[in-house]
């Protein structure tokens, strides 16, 4: 994104010029014209790049899928023209220009967010998490205060410091459930059946599952109400 930075800069010196050659009340208007489309388009390409850090620094993470970052100088090609032949950029060269990057900053956006959801759930679901009731009760208050950190971030609007914290607690929470001996057979599919979102009866439980997970103290997990009628 240097480049396009740098057309600003070729239009800021067309607006110094524009005051030393149009000094009286018209050339101040032009000047102060050129100067507020300026800012705008400026702020536009700095949201730009601060996207574009947000995207690589996502595509930069394990599993992580990619994202497209194509059409970076869409509609500059003309607002260029303008700078470098001498004379200050009409309206419409700012407007085509300003339309053209705030739609790839938005994409760019939007492909990120939809890319950290996608990710984060595969990052979850990927946890073992039926070794947590494994590990010392100490070690188990820090994997569930981990988990739900995990949750928390997964959740957010995705940012280059929430991809951080995320990356950095799930690798903390992995590496303690690997501490932890192996899950009794079973115990794994049923914490998931139990968090797949779908309401379960009590009667869709066995009593071998009840006492599974009274055995592994996760019953206090759980919470039964009965049905309206």
């Amino acid at each position: 994104m240097s480049a396009p930075l740098s057309v600003l800069q070729k239009a800021e010196r067309l607006q110094a010029e524009a005051r030393r050659l149009n000094e009286g009340e018209k050339g101040e208007e032009e000047a102060r014209r050129i100067s507020e489309r300026i800012s705008v388009l400026h702020n536009q390409l700095m949201s730009l790049q601060r996207r574009l850090r947000i995207a690589r620094s996502l595509m930069a993470q394990p599993a992580a899928g990619d994202i497209d970052l194509s059409g970076l100088d869409t509609g500059l090609a003309a607002f260029t023209r303008h700078c470098e032949g001498g004379g200050l950029p009409p309206n419409p060269a700012f407007t085509r220009a300003s339309t053209a990057v705030q739609k790839v900053a938005d994409r760019i956006a939007q492909d990120s967010q939809e890319a950290w959801r996608q990710w984060t759930q595969a990052q979850l679901a990927a946890l073992q998490m039926a070794r947590q009731a494994m590990l010392s009760l100490q070690d188990q208050a820090r994997a569930k205060a981990l988990h739900q950190d995990l949750i928390k971030n997964a959740r957010a609007d995705v940012d280059a410091a929430v991809i951080t914290l995320f990356a950095n607690a799930h690798a903390e929470l992995a590496e303690l459930l690997e501490t932890a001996p192996p899950p009794p057979e079973g115990l794994q599919t049923l914490l998931d059946r139990l968090a797949s979102g779908t309401a379960l009866l009590l009667s869709d439980i066995t009593d071998e599952e009840i006492a599974l997970l009274r055995r592994v103290d996760l019953d206090a997990d759980l919470e039964v109400r009965r049905r309206r009628t």
